[in-house]
Protein backbone atom coordinates (compact mmCIF):
# COMPACT_ATOMS: atom_id res chain seq x y z
CA UNK A 1 0.00 0.00 0.00
CA UNK A 2 1.28 3.43 -0.85
CA UNK A 3 1.70 6.02 1.84
CA UNK A 4 -0.63 8.95 1.20
CA UNK A 5 1.18 12.28 1.01
CA UNK A 6 -1.40 14.92 1.83
CA UNK A 7 -1.15 18.36 0.20
CA UNK A 8 -0.28 21.35 2.38
CA UNK A 9 -3.77 22.35 3.36
CA UNK A 10 -5.68 19.71 1.53
CA UNK A 11 -6.40 16.47 3.25
CA UNK A 12 -9.45 17.47 1.44
CA UNK A 13 -13.06 16.87 2.30
CA UNK A 14 -15.09 18.43 -0.42
CA UNK A 15 -18.02 20.12 1.26
CA UNK A 16 -20.44 21.49 -1.28
CA UNK A 17 -22.93 23.86 0.23
CA UNK A 18 -25.84 25.05 -1.83
CA UNK A 19 -29.57 25.61 -2.17
CA UNK A 20 -32.05 26.77 -4.76
CA UNK A 21 -32.13 30.54 -4.95
CA UNK A 22 -33.20 33.34 -7.25
CA UNK A 23 -32.79 31.97 -10.74
CA UNK A 24 -30.56 29.07 -9.60
CA UNK A 25 -31.45 25.85 -11.38
CA UNK A 26 -32.29 22.74 -9.37
CA UNK A 27 -30.88 19.54 -10.86
CA UNK A 28 -32.87 16.33 -11.18
CA UNK A 29 -32.33 13.65 -8.52
CA UNK A 30 -32.19 9.91 -9.17
CA UNK A 31 -35.64 9.52 -7.62
CA UNK A 32 -37.16 11.90 -10.18
CA UNK A 33 -35.42 10.51 -13.24
CA UNK A 34 -37.14 8.41 -15.86
CA UNK A 35 -35.42 5.95 -18.16
CA UNK A 36 -35.32 8.65 -20.83
CA UNK A 37 -33.89 11.47 -18.72
CA UNK A 38 -30.85 12.03 -16.53
CA UNK A 39 -29.23 14.91 -14.66
CA UNK A 40 -27.25 17.52 -16.53
CA UNK A 41 -23.66 16.38 -16.95
CA UNK A 42 -21.33 18.85 -15.26
CA UNK A 43 -17.54 19.12 -15.03
CA UNK A 44 -15.95 20.68 -11.96
CA UNK A 45 -12.34 21.38 -10.99
CA UNK A 46 -10.92 20.79 -7.52
CA UNK A 47 -9.77 24.24 -6.35
CA UNK A 48 -7.21 24.51 -3.54
CA UNK A 49 -8.29 27.63 -1.64
CA UNK A 50 -4.92 27.64 0.12
CA UNK A 51 -3.11 28.03 -3.23
CA UNK A 52 -4.84 30.69 -5.33
CA UNK A 53 -3.15 30.89 -8.69
CA UNK A 54 -2.54 34.65 -8.32
CA UNK A 55 -0.98 34.19 -4.88
CA UNK A 56 -1.99 34.91 -1.26
CA UNK A 57 -3.11 38.45 -2.08
CA UNK A 58 -5.48 37.32 -4.85
CA UNK A 59 -8.29 39.80 -5.46
CA UNK A 60 -11.87 39.34 -6.63
CA UNK A 61 -10.66 40.40 -10.08
CA UNK A 62 -8.03 37.63 -9.97
CA UNK A 63 -10.68 35.07 -9.13
CA UNK A 64 -12.89 36.43 -11.91
CA UNK A 65 -10.04 35.80 -14.32
CA UNK A 66 -9.64 32.20 -13.11
CA UNK A 67 -13.34 31.57 -13.50
CA UNK A 68 -13.25 32.96 -17.05
CA UNK A 69 -10.28 30.70 -17.86
CA UNK A 70 -12.09 27.66 -16.49
CA UNK A 71 -15.47 28.39 -18.05
CA UNK A 72 -13.97 29.11 -21.46
CA UNK A 73 -12.62 25.54 -21.41
CA UNK A 74 -15.89 23.87 -20.49
CA UNK A 75 -15.56 23.74 -16.70
CA UNK A 76 -18.86 24.42 -14.95
CA UNK A 77 -17.66 25.13 -11.43
CA UNK A 78 -15.07 24.79 -8.67
CA UNK A 79 -15.08 22.48 -5.66
CA UNK A 80 -13.47 24.79 -3.09
CA UNK A 81 -11.14 22.72 -0.94
CA UNK A 82 -10.77 24.19 2.55
CA UNK A 83 -8.22 22.98 5.10
CA UNK A 84 -9.86 25.21 7.70
CA UNK A 85 -12.52 27.86 7.98
CA UNK A 86 -12.31 30.58 10.65
CA UNK A 87 -10.52 29.05 13.64
CA UNK A 88 -6.89 29.93 14.26
CA UNK A 89 -7.01 33.01 12.09
CA UNK A 90 -7.81 30.91 9.02
CA UNK A 91 -8.24 32.71 5.70
CA UNK A 92 -10.46 30.10 4.09
CA UNK A 93 -13.82 31.74 4.72
CA UNK A 94 -12.68 35.14 3.45
CA UNK A 95 -11.12 33.67 0.31
CA UNK A 96 -14.22 31.60 -0.41
CA UNK A 97 -16.34 34.72 0.00
CA UNK A 98 -14.17 36.47 -2.59
CA UNK A 99 -14.50 33.56 -5.03
CA UNK A 100 -18.27 33.47 -4.59
CA UNK A 101 -18.42 37.23 -5.13
CA UNK A 102 -16.32 36.90 -8.28
CA UNK A 103 -18.71 34.30 -9.68
CA UNK A 104 -21.70 36.46 -8.81
CA UNK A 105 -20.24 39.53 -10.53
CA UNK A 106 -19.57 37.60 -13.73
CA UNK A 107 -23.22 36.50 -13.96
CA UNK A 108 -22.27 33.46 -16.07
CA UNK A 109 -23.84 30.74 -13.93
CA UNK A 110 -20.53 29.33 -12.69
CA UNK A 111 -21.23 26.88 -9.84
CA UNK A 112 -19.34 26.64 -6.56
CA UNK A 113 -19.36 24.29 -3.60
CA UNK A 114 -17.23 24.10 -0.47
CA UNK A 115 -14.62 21.42 0.14
CA UNK A 116 -14.12 21.17 3.92
CA UNK A 117 -11.10 19.20 5.05
CA UNK A 118 -12.13 17.28 8.15
CA UNK A 119 -8.74 15.67 8.65
CA UNK A 120 -7.53 19.19 9.50
CA UNK A 121 -10.14 19.53 12.24
CA UNK A 122 -13.31 21.13 10.89
CA UNK A 123 -16.06 20.66 13.46
CA UNK A 124 -19.83 20.82 13.40
CA UNK A 125 -20.05 24.57 14.01
CA UNK A 126 -17.65 25.38 11.17
CA UNK A 127 -19.32 22.87 8.87
CA UNK A 128 -22.71 24.43 9.48
CA UNK A 129 -21.26 27.88 8.87
CA UNK A 130 -19.73 26.73 5.58
CA UNK A 131 -23.12 25.56 4.43
CA UNK A 132 -25.21 28.44 5.71
CA UNK A 133 -22.84 31.22 4.60
CA UNK A 134 -23.52 30.43 0.95
CA UNK A 135 -26.82 28.54 1.11
CA UNK A 136 -28.71 31.33 -0.65
CA UNK A 137 -25.93 32.42 -2.97
CA UNK A 138 -26.94 32.43 -6.66
CA UNK A 139 -23.82 30.49 -7.67
CA UNK A 140 -24.22 27.71 -5.12
CA UNK A 141 -24.50 24.24 -6.63
CA UNK A 142 -27.78 22.57 -5.75
CA UNK A 143 -29.32 19.15 -6.18
CA UNK A 144 -33.02 18.73 -5.58
CA UNK A 145 -33.00 22.12 -3.86
CA UNK A 146 -30.45 21.12 -1.22
CA UNK A 147 -26.74 21.87 -0.73
CA UNK A 148 -24.32 19.30 -2.10
CA UNK A 149 -21.67 18.10 0.35
CA UNK A 150 -18.61 16.19 -0.87
CA UNK A 151 -15.41 15.04 0.86
CA UNK A 152 -11.87 13.87 0.28
CA UNK A 153 -11.06 10.99 2.65
CA UNK A 154 -10.41 12.44 6.04
CA UNK A 155 -10.56 10.84 9.47
CA UNK A 156 -13.49 10.25 11.80
CA UNK A 157 -15.76 8.95 9.03
CA UNK A 158 -18.56 7.74 11.36
CA UNK A 159 -18.68 11.18 13.02
CA UNK A 160 -18.82 12.97 9.67
CA UNK A 161 -21.52 10.61 8.43
CA UNK A 162 -23.51 11.02 11.66
CA UNK A 163 -23.30 14.82 11.45
CA UNK A 164 -24.40 15.09 7.85
CA UNK A 165 -27.05 12.41 7.65
CA UNK A 166 -28.51 12.51 11.17
CA UNK A 167 -28.08 16.04 12.51
CA UNK A 168 -28.33 18.10 9.32
CA UNK A 169 -32.00 17.52 8.56
CA UNK A 170 -35.03 19.51 7.51
CA UNK A 171 -34.05 23.04 6.50
CA UNK A 172 -30.41 22.20 7.36
CA UNK A 173 -30.29 19.18 5.05
CA UNK A 174 -27.62 18.66 2.42
CA UNK A 175 -27.01 16.16 -0.35
CA UNK A 176 -23.89 14.25 0.69
CA UNK A 177 -21.49 13.04 -2.04
CA UNK A 178 -18.20 12.31 -0.22
CA UNK A 179 -14.97 10.56 -0.98
CA UNK A 180 -14.35 8.10 1.85
CA UNK A 181 -11.33 5.83 1.92
CA UNK A 182 -12.21 2.18 2.54
CA UNK A 183 -10.96 0.56 5.75
CA UNK A 184 -8.02 -0.85 3.79
CA UNK A 185 -6.98 2.71 2.81
CA UNK A 186 -6.53 1.53 -0.78
CA UNK A 187 -6.52 4.48 -3.17
CA UNK A 188 -7.78 2.25 -5.98
CA UNK A 189 -10.53 0.22 -4.33
CA UNK A 190 -11.28 -3.43 -4.93
CA UNK A 191 -14.86 -4.63 -5.28
CA UNK A 192 -14.87 -5.57 -1.59
CA UNK A 193 -13.63 -2.08 -0.69
CA UNK A 194 -16.44 -0.53 -2.72
CA UNK A 195 -19.02 -2.78 -1.08
CA UNK A 196 -17.64 -1.97 2.39
CA UNK A 197 -18.05 1.78 1.99
CA UNK A 198 -21.44 1.38 0.34
CA UNK A 199 -22.73 -0.89 3.11
CA UNK A 200 -21.20 1.04 6.01
CA UNK A 201 -22.76 4.33 4.87
CA UNK A 202 -26.10 3.33 3.34
CA UNK A 203 -27.69 6.78 3.46
CA UNK A 204 -25.11 8.54 1.32
CA UNK A 205 -26.66 10.37 -1.61
CA UNK A 206 -23.70 9.49 -3.78
CA UNK A 207 -19.93 9.13 -3.95
CA UNK A 208 -16.96 11.08 -5.26
CA UNK A 209 -13.73 9.38 -6.30
CA UNK A 210 -10.55 11.39 -5.74
CA UNK A 211 -8.11 9.31 -7.82
CA UNK A 212 -5.17 11.65 -8.56
CA UNK A 213 -2.37 9.41 -7.25
CA UNK A 214 -1.92 6.40 -9.48
CA UNK A 215 -1.61 5.23 -13.04
CA UNK A 216 -4.21 6.33 -15.53
CA UNK A 217 -5.31 2.72 -16.01
CA UNK A 218 -5.90 2.32 -12.27
CA UNK A 219 -7.89 5.55 -12.08
CA UNK A 220 -10.02 4.59 -15.08
CA UNK A 221 -10.68 1.13 -13.65
CA UNK A 222 -11.69 2.59 -10.29
CA UNK A 223 -14.04 5.09 -11.92
CA UNK A 224 -15.75 2.30 -13.83
CA UNK A 225 -16.24 0.04 -10.81
CA UNK A 226 -17.48 2.86 -8.57
CA UNK A 227 -19.86 4.13 -11.26
CA UNK A 228 -21.42 0.71 -11.60
CA UNK A 229 -22.03 0.51 -7.85
CA UNK A 230 -23.36 3.98 -7.11
CA UNK A 231 -25.20 4.71 -10.35
CA UNK A 232 -26.60 1.20 -10.24
CA UNK A 233 -28.14 2.04 -6.87
CA UNK A 234 -29.75 5.17 -8.33
CA UNK A 235 -27.31 7.49 -6.59
CA UNK A 236 -24.92 10.26 -7.67
CA UNK A 237 -21.41 9.39 -8.79
CA UNK A 238 -18.75 12.04 -9.41
CA UNK A 239 -15.78 10.58 -11.30
CA UNK A 240 -12.15 11.68 -11.27
CA UNK A 241 -9.90 12.84 -14.10
CA UNK A 242 -6.35 13.95 -13.37
CA UNK A 243 -3.41 15.01 -15.60
CA UNK A 244 -0.32 13.95 -13.65
CA UNK A 245 0.83 13.28 -10.09
CA UNK A 246 4.15 13.96 -8.39
CA UNK A 247 4.13 14.38 -4.61
CA UNK A 248 7.09 14.66 -2.28
CA UNK A 249 7.69 10.93 -2.28
CA UNK A 250 6.23 9.42 -5.44
CA UNK A 251 5.55 10.05 -9.08
CA UNK A 252 3.49 8.33 -11.80
CA UNK A 253 4.14 8.26 -15.53
CA UNK A 254 1.14 9.27 -17.63
CA UNK A 255 2.78 9.45 -21.10
CA UNK A 256 1.85 13.08 -21.61
CA UNK A 257 -1.85 13.48 -22.37
CA UNK A 258 -2.34 9.85 -23.35
CA UNK A 259 -3.10 8.84 -19.76
CA UNK A 260 -5.59 11.64 -19.24
CA UNK A 261 -7.30 10.73 -22.50
CA UNK A 262 -7.61 7.15 -21.22
CA UNK A 263 -9.31 8.47 -18.08
CA UNK A 264 -11.69 10.64 -20.11
CA UNK A 265 -12.61 7.76 -22.39
CA UNK A 266 -13.35 5.62 -19.34
CA UNK A 267 -15.51 8.38 -17.89
CA UNK A 268 -17.47 8.71 -21.11
CA UNK A 269 -18.22 4.97 -21.06
CA UNK A 270 -19.10 4.98 -17.34
CA UNK A 271 -21.39 8.01 -17.83
CA UNK A 272 -21.16 9.43 -14.27
CA UNK A 273 -23.42 12.16 -12.95
CA UNK A 274 -20.52 14.61 -12.72
CA UNK A 275 -16.76 14.74 -13.29
CA UNK A 276 -14.23 16.51 -11.10
CA UNK A 277 -10.82 17.35 -12.51
CA UNK A 278 -8.24 16.91 -9.76
CA UNK A 279 -6.96 19.51 -9.63
CA UNK A 280 -7.20 23.12 -10.79
CA UNK A 281 -4.30 24.38 -8.71
CA UNK A 282 -2.51 21.85 -6.49
CA UNK A 283 0.95 23.11 -7.41
CA UNK A 284 2.54 20.99 -4.68
CA UNK A 285 1.43 17.61 -6.02
CA UNK A 286 1.66 18.81 -9.64
CA UNK A 287 -1.91 17.86 -10.54
CA UNK A 288 -2.81 21.41 -11.61
CA UNK A 289 -4.33 22.40 -14.95
CA UNK A 290 -4.76 26.10 -14.16
CA UNK A 291 -3.33 28.49 -16.77
CA UNK A 292 -1.08 31.01 -15.00
CA UNK A 293 0.77 32.77 -17.78
CA UNK A 294 2.66 32.17 -21.03
CA UNK A 295 4.18 28.66 -21.45
CA UNK A 296 7.70 30.06 -21.11
CA UNK A 297 6.95 31.13 -17.53
CA UNK A 298 8.59 28.78 -15.00
CA UNK A 299 7.47 30.23 -11.69
CA UNK A 300 4.01 31.03 -10.43
CA UNK A 301 3.29 34.68 -9.72
CA UNK A 302 3.76 35.23 -5.97
CA UNK A 303 4.51 31.54 -5.44
CA UNK A 304 8.22 30.89 -5.60
CA UNK A 305 8.52 27.61 -3.71
CA UNK A 306 7.91 25.39 -6.73
CA UNK A 307 8.74 25.34 -10.39
CA UNK A 308 5.35 25.21 -12.05
CA UNK A 309 5.76 24.55 -15.73
CA UNK A 310 2.60 25.14 -17.70
CA UNK A 311 -0.03 22.39 -17.62
CA UNK A 312 -2.65 24.36 -19.53
CA UNK A 313 -2.36 22.05 -22.54
CA UNK A 314 -3.81 19.21 -20.43
CA UNK A 315 -6.90 21.34 -19.95
CA UNK A 316 -7.06 22.53 -23.54
CA UNK A 317 -6.74 19.00 -24.91
CA UNK A 318 -9.46 17.91 -22.46
CA UNK A 319 -12.02 20.21 -24.07
CA UNK A 320 -12.75 17.67 -26.79
CA UNK A 321 -13.56 15.03 -24.14
CA UNK A 322 -15.50 17.46 -21.96
CA UNK A 323 -17.77 18.23 -24.90
CA UNK A 324 -18.07 14.52 -25.67
CA UNK A 325 -19.01 13.68 -22.07
CA UNK A 326 -21.57 16.46 -21.80
CA UNK A 327 -23.28 15.88 -25.13
CA UNK A 328 -23.03 12.10 -25.22
CA UNK A 329 -21.86 12.43 -28.83
CA UNK A 330 -18.29 12.30 -30.11
CA UNK A 331 -17.40 15.77 -31.49
CA UNK A 332 -16.04 16.36 -34.94
CA UNK A 333 -12.45 17.60 -35.16
CA UNK A 334 -12.71 21.05 -36.70
CA UNK A 335 -9.07 22.18 -36.71
CA UNK A 336 -5.58 20.65 -36.60
CA UNK A 337 -4.07 20.89 -33.11
CA UNK A 338 -0.85 19.73 -31.51
CA UNK A 339 -0.23 19.23 -27.80
CA UNK A 340 3.22 18.29 -26.53
CA UNK A 341 4.45 17.13 -23.13
CA UNK A 342 7.88 16.46 -21.70
CA UNK A 343 9.84 16.63 -18.49
CA UNK A 344 12.53 19.28 -18.49
CA UNK A 345 15.26 17.00 -17.16
CA UNK A 346 16.16 13.31 -17.55
CA UNK A 347 15.13 10.90 -14.81
CA UNK A 348 18.83 10.36 -14.02
CA UNK A 349 19.09 14.00 -12.86
CA UNK A 350 19.81 14.72 -9.22
CA UNK A 351 16.91 15.00 -6.81
CA UNK A 352 15.97 11.32 -6.67
CA UNK A 353 15.63 11.46 -2.90
CA UNK A 354 13.63 13.48 -0.41
CA UNK A 355 13.79 13.98 3.34
CA UNK A 356 11.10 12.02 5.19
CA UNK A 357 10.13 14.26 8.11
CA UNK A 358 8.77 11.40 10.22
CA UNK A 359 11.67 9.00 9.67
CA UNK A 360 14.24 11.82 9.51
CA UNK A 361 16.09 10.15 6.71
CA UNK A 362 16.41 10.45 2.96
CA UNK A 363 14.04 8.30 0.95
CA UNK A 364 13.98 7.42 -2.74
CA UNK A 365 11.14 8.92 -4.75
CA UNK A 366 8.92 5.99 -5.68
CA UNK A 367 8.16 5.61 -9.38
CA UNK A 368 11.16 7.50 -10.79
CA UNK A 369 12.52 4.37 -12.46
CA UNK A 370 9.25 3.98 -14.38
CA UNK A 371 9.47 7.45 -15.89
CA UNK A 372 10.29 7.62 -19.59
CA UNK A 373 12.77 10.09 -21.03
CA UNK A 374 10.53 10.87 -23.96
CA UNK A 375 8.65 13.65 -25.68
CA UNK A 376 4.95 12.86 -25.92
CA UNK A 377 2.66 14.48 -28.44
CA UNK A 378 -1.09 14.32 -29.05
CA UNK A 379 -2.51 15.40 -32.42
CA UNK A 380 -6.10 16.23 -33.33
CA UNK A 381 -6.20 16.04 -37.14
CA UNK A 382 -8.93 16.90 -39.63
CA UNK A 383 -7.06 15.03 -42.38
CA UNK A 384 -3.90 12.87 -42.64
CA UNK A 385 -0.67 14.71 -41.83
CA UNK A 386 2.97 14.14 -40.91
CA UNK A 387 4.38 15.14 -37.53
CA UNK A 388 8.15 15.51 -37.20
CA UNK A 389 9.70 15.88 -33.75
CA UNK A 390 13.33 16.93 -33.38
CA UNK A 391 15.14 16.69 -30.05
CA UNK A 392 18.85 17.41 -30.09
CA UNK A 393 20.38 15.01 -32.64
CA UNK A 394 17.24 12.82 -32.60
CA UNK A 395 14.45 13.13 -35.13
CA UNK A 396 11.37 11.09 -35.93
CA UNK A 397 8.48 11.53 -38.36
CA UNK A 398 5.04 10.05 -37.77
CA UNK A 399 2.57 9.55 -40.63
CA UNK A 400 -0.84 10.04 -39.04
CA UNK A 401 -4.36 9.52 -40.31
CA UNK A 402 -7.24 11.85 -39.51
CA UNK A 403 -8.36 11.62 -35.89
CA UNK A 404 -6.63 11.63 -32.48
CA UNK A 405 -3.14 10.21 -32.11
CA UNK A 406 -0.68 9.87 -29.22
CA UNK A 407 2.97 9.44 -30.23
CA UNK A 408 6.31 9.47 -28.42
CA UNK A 409 10.05 9.51 -29.07
CA UNK A 410 13.18 9.67 -26.85
CA UNK A 411 14.38 13.13 -25.90
CA UNK A 412 17.84 14.71 -25.88
CA UNK A 413 19.17 17.97 -24.36
CA UNK A 414 17.85 21.19 -25.85
CA UNK A 415 14.52 22.65 -26.85
CA UNK A 416 12.45 20.20 -28.94
CA UNK A 417 10.96 21.26 -32.25
CA UNK A 418 7.67 20.21 -33.81
CA UNK A 419 6.61 20.40 -37.45
CA UNK A 420 3.17 19.35 -38.66
CA UNK A 421 2.84 19.12 -42.44
CA UNK A 422 0.21 18.06 -44.94
CA UNK A 423 1.95 17.32 -48.18
CA UNK A 424 4.16 20.35 -48.87
CA UNK A 425 2.11 22.67 -46.66
CA UNK A 426 3.50 23.39 -43.19
CA UNK A 427 0.60 23.59 -40.76
CA UNK A 428 2.55 24.04 -37.53
CA UNK A 429 6.19 24.98 -36.97
CA UNK A 430 6.85 25.27 -33.24
CA UNK A 431 9.77 25.11 -30.81
CA UNK A 432 9.05 23.93 -27.28
CA UNK A 433 9.19 26.79 -24.78
CA UNK A 434 11.20 24.86 -22.17
CA UNK A 435 14.70 23.41 -22.60
CA UNK A 436 15.52 19.83 -21.62
CA UNK A 437 18.68 19.73 -19.51
CA UNK A 438 20.30 18.23 -16.40
CA UNK A 439 20.25 21.31 -14.22
CA UNK A 440 22.53 19.88 -11.50
CA UNK A 441 19.93 20.61 -8.87
CA UNK A 442 16.92 19.00 -7.25
CA UNK A 443 14.57 18.05 -10.06
CA UNK A 444 10.84 18.43 -9.80
CA UNK A 445 10.19 15.52 -12.21
CA UNK A 446 7.36 17.73 -13.40
CA UNK A 447 5.91 17.83 -16.90
CA UNK A 448 5.80 20.84 -19.16
CA UNK A 449 2.84 21.01 -21.53
CA UNK A 450 2.57 23.18 -24.64
CA UNK A 451 0.35 23.47 -27.69
CA UNK A 452 -0.05 24.86 -31.18
CA UNK A 453 -2.92 25.13 -33.65
CA UNK A 454 -2.80 25.30 -37.44
CA UNK A 455 -3.91 28.66 -38.80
Amino acid sequence: MHKRYFPLAACALILSASAAVNGASTLMTPSTQSAQTRPVRLVFAHYMVCLPTAGPAATIADYENEIREAQSRGIDGFALNCGGWTSGGSYYKSRCAAIYEAAKRLRTGFKLFISADYCCGNGEAETRDMIETFRNHPNQLTWDGKPVLSTFGGGRLPEIYDLVKKRLTGNDAVVFVPYFFPKTNREHPTSSDIDQVFNDFPDLDGFFYFGAAGTSAAIATSNTALAQKWLGAGKIFMADVTPFYRSTGRVYETNGFEGMAEEWEGVIKANPTWVEITTWNDFQEKTYVSPFGPPALQELPAWHNWSAYSHAAYLDASRYYIDWYKSGKRPAIKSDKLYYFYRVEPKSASGRQYMDIEKREKMTIAGVDKLEDKIFATCFLTKPAQLTITSGVLRQTFALAAGIHHVAMPFAPGAPHFTLARGTAILIDKTGEQVIADRNGATSYNYFAGSAEAR
